[in-house]
């Protein structure tokens, strides 16, 4: 797999010339669609500022803001700005943060060193799987790359034993999106309870430091409202499980069962004469988000995981990074930037063995035709629509989480890999 110099520079020349191209596309097409996810952010950090109410059911003014109150106090900074600026400082904030992840990714992942050519190649295969994906939260605005950057930065410095300093900015993801609390089991189960305790006290302390610049009272108000709103807003209604744009595991299931008849163009799904109580396709959600959580939580017998404990950490926070993604109850296409660890974890695999590893190769292509081939500019507008009722992404992430699982069980273990 031989990489010329001049083939690495005309691809890096790409790179540069696409980031540049889709900045300056996002600059006309924000204020075409209203930013955005972004208006989302941006509103409630005004709100914040005026001491208004900032989680507001059926909110008509924007979407739901369904974050912590420290999260809009942060939108507040760049509210004082007007919504353009705003908006372009927000995207060079999440192209830069996620930059960062995938140097810390690299870090972590690459448990020993490799050659120049293998880097090129780890980050090459790997971002191929993430970058429409990474785009795509870039120009909606969204707030996942924030989160991932946080996650990434906070295991690197969990792994290189700075648990207080790790727990510290991987807190700061739950800030941010809510499904990063699955580690938190995990954590207690693998009896890394000093660890499980500095990120639950830096939660709460997150969840407490509005008060220094909004008052104690109004951000009590906040954290009360919090529970009741998510537990009232749109994030569990029909409309939202069953659309094609939902690619988690919850609406994989609930769409299997159910006519998607309040939606045009919607295919008929494979067991919906079936007339499943929605009690039942609960049930199935519940147990399926149980297996896959029980099968990283299985220890691999016959194996010395003091010697082999970095791979393994690796293994597992990718796997837990998938299952975040798949229990996210509203994983739209950007939730995927998860998928990010998974690939980093998967190649350097492929690349310690000299892709030799076929199946799990074959895993990681099929993984990316789902990913990649199921966009508009391949399949056109009305296909991909269709297409996306049988949830390609989540199909996806599932062939990467059983990937990673062969390379957890693969025995003989290869040396390089630890």
């Amino acid at each position: 797999m031989a990489l010329n110099k001049s083939f690495k520079l005309l691809l890096i020349i790409f790179l540069i010339l696409f980031s540049v191209g889709s900045f300056f596309a996002h600059q006309i097409r924000a204020p075409q669609r209203n930013y955005s996810d972004f208006h989302c952010f941006y509103t409630a950090g005004k709100r914040i500022l005026n001491h208004k109410n900032i989680y507001v059911i059926k909110d008509r003014e924007t979407s739901e803001f369904r974050y912590a109150p420290i999260f809009a106090l942060m939108m507040s900074g760049l509210a004082l700005m007007n919504e353009r600026k705003a908006d372009t400082a927000w995207y060079l904030i999440n192209y830069f943060l996620f930059i960062l992840a995938l140097f810390y990714l690299k870090k972590l992942v690459t448990l020993q060193e490799i050659g120049s050519k293998s880097v090129f190649i780890l980050y090459l295969v790997s971002i191929i799987g993430v970058i429409r994906i990474a785009f795509h939260n870039l120009n909606s605005g969204q707030s996942n790359i924030l989160m991932f950057a946080s996650m990434v930065i906070g295991l690197y410095y969990i792994h290189k034993k700075r648990e207080l300093l790790g727990a510290i900015i991987f807190a700061f993801s739950i800030m941010v999106k809510y499904t990063p609390l699955i580690f938190i089991p995990y954590f207690l189960l693998r009896k890394k309870f000093k660890l499980s305790l500095y990120i639950i006290s830096a939660f709460f302390v997150y969840l407490f430091l509005p008060s220094l610049f909004i008052g104690l009272k109004t951000n009590l108000e906040y954290i009360k409202g919090l529970i009741p709103f998510l537990a009232n807003s749109t994030i569990l209604d029909q409309i939202t499980i069953l659309t094609g744009k939902n690619q988690s595991l919850l609406s994989a299931v609930y769409r299997s069962f159910t006519p998607c008849i309040l939606y045009f163009h919607a295919p008929p799904m494979p067991f919906q004469s079936w007339n499943v109580n929605p009690a039942v396709i609960k049930i199935l959600f519940t147990a399926s988000a149980l297996i896959l959580y029980l099968l990283v939580l299985i220890p691999v017998k016959k194996i010395n995981l003091n010697k082999h404990a970095p791979m393994y950490y690796n293994i597992d926070c990718a796997l837990m990074m998938t299952c975040a993604a798949l229990f996210n109850m509203n994983a739209w296409v950007h939730a995927f930037i998860l998928l990010s660890m998974a690939y980093f974890v998967i190649v350097y695999h492929l690349i310690r063995n000299n892709f030799k590893d076929r199946i799990v190769f074959f895993l990681l292509i099929v993984s990316y035709i789902l990913n990649l081939f199921t966009t508009q500019a391949i399949l056109g507008k009305t296909l991909m629509y269709k297409a996306y009722f049988y949830s390609p992404m989540t199909l996806s992430a599932l062939l990467t989480f059983i990937a990673l699982l062969k390379i957890k069980f693969s025995t003989p273990l290869k040396e390089g890999f630890r």
